[in-house]
């Protein structure tokens, strides 16, 4: 084939190819000495989009690289009309991958090609730090572009740029003060180059959160100012209520503090008023560990035990469970087997006892496991069938332990006989031995 019969070809081809016809235009626009900057800025706009379906994904990145790939031609020669258009390049890529229906993550690389590739042409020719800075702002308002990293060009902002920053981020929290993406960016500045009262000041315009004091917390205690750490998380704690679960974290820190600091009588006292108000396992742990490390313990146990068994006479939801698995941890079992036996405790509490009651009384668990076979069998499908052979094969040898081999093959017997039309719980039973 001659020149010009492959060039009809490739003509032919480019009208029914989109990509293959941007490519041939933005290599035509890019082979001379004076680029066509219009074609450029058309290719450009057209990477803007308000969806992106999951089957356009493919297409969409192979546009966007040819258009890297065409202002890429443009270095270093026309550096300034390249830098302005990545600029665009960097917001319309950056706001598709926020309007992928996929995972987008093929658009997220070209994002990061295309801040890279601007990047490049800062080393070139530094832009205008005030305009850098405005754009930057725009940028991270309105898009998510997780590659973009203030860090990375604070030098190049300088602090006209940085001003300009701000102050577009001041701005934004003045139209709309409940954004989060605003107090992400404001933190994230003040992090950058402010300082510890500026982070305070930021972190604290939003408080109706308890996590939010214990940031807080973090930043002066990193700073070594350990007492206005605590005194942050102190005021955490008096925003929310005591039985707040939300609380724990706040707790958790301020106990460290007062540790940090010598003040372990305060984190005893603490953990007690907080078990006091919402007794659970978590936090009688902690309260546990803080009492003995000063040697108060004994007598404070005996009154975690009270409130627990007061509650449970009260006929308060857990209450009993919370106080049967706390025996059991305590190697307390003929306790806890009491506690189980006259309250009413979940499932998992009731079997985790009987599991520790089973290795010196076999016979008296028996009671436990056996209607929970029923149960099992009762769900109709092969996870109950083989959880109702799993029961029957601890039965066998609690059974076994307690000189009652009969009365469980009997028991057997007749659970086969009432279910022997369940052909999959049949085959289960035979593959379980039973």
């Amino acid at each position: 084939m001659d020149r010009l019969e492959l060039v009809e070809l490739i003509w032919q081809q480019a009208q029914d190819d989109p990509v293959l016809y941007q490519r041939l235009r933005l290599q035509a626009a890019t082979a001379s000495a004076q680029p066509d900057v219009s074609v450029l800025q058309d290719q450009v706009s057209l990477l803007q989009v308000d969806w992106l379906d999951f089957d356009d994904e493919d297409d969409y990145v192979s546009r966007a690289n040819s258009v890297l790939d065409a202002l890429h031609r443009l270095l270093p020669d026309h550096v300034a009309s390249a830098q302005q258009m990545l600029r665009a390049v960097v917001t319309h890529v950056g706001a598709a991958a926020s309007v992928c229906e996929g995972a987008a993550d093929m658009v997220n690389d070209a994002v990061d090609a295309a801040w890279g590739l601007y990047l490049e042409t800062c080393q070139v020719a530094p832009p205008d730090p005030a305009e850098l800075g405005q754009w930057l702002a725009y940028l991270r308002l309105n898009t998510e572009v997780s590659q973009v990293s203030l860090g990375e060009i604070v030098d190049l902002l300088g602090e006209t740029g940085l001003a300009a920053y701000k102050a577009s981020l001041d701005e934004a929290r003045d139209r709309q003060p409940d954004l989060w993406r605003v107090r992400r960016l404001r933190e994230e500045l003040v992090r950058e180059v402010g300082d510890t009262d500026e982070l305070v000041e930021v972190l604290a315009e939003e408080l109706s959160y308890p996590h939010a004091y214990v940031r807080i917390a973090v930043v002066l205690h990193e700073a070594d100012r350990v007492d206005e750490a605590i005194d942050w998380l102190q005021r955490g704690l008096r925003s929310v209520d005591s039985r707040d679960g939300r609380a724990s974290e706040l707790v958790e820190r301020l106990v460290e503090l007062y540790q940090a600091v010598g003040r372990d009588a305060d984190a005893v006292e603490l953990l007690e008023t907080r078990f006091t108000a919402s007794p659970n396992e978590g936090t009688y742990r902690q309260w546990r560990k803080a009492a003995e490390r000063i040697g108060k313990w004994p007598p404070l146990r005996e009154q975690a035990h009270r409130i627990l068994r007061e509650r449970t006479e009260r006929g308060e939801a857990f209450a009993a469970g919370t106080l049967a698995r706390i025996l059991v941890e305590e190697d307390e079992i003929d306790a806890a087997w009491e506690i189980v036996q006259r309250y009413r405790c979940d499932e998992p509490t009731r079997l985790a006892v009987a599991d520790r009651r089973a290795t010196t009384h076999p016979a008296d668990v028996i009671a436990i496991y056996r209607p929970l076979v029923d149960t099992a069998i009762a769900v109709g499908n092969r996870n109950g069938y083989t959880r109702a052979a799993q029961l029957l094969t601890t039965l066998r040898g609690l059974h076994s332990r307690s000189g009652a081999d009969a009365a469980f093959q009997a028991d057997v017997r007749g659970l086969k006989g009432a279910h022997r039309r369940k052909r999959a719980l049949m085959a289960i039973l035979a593959d379980h031995g039973l």
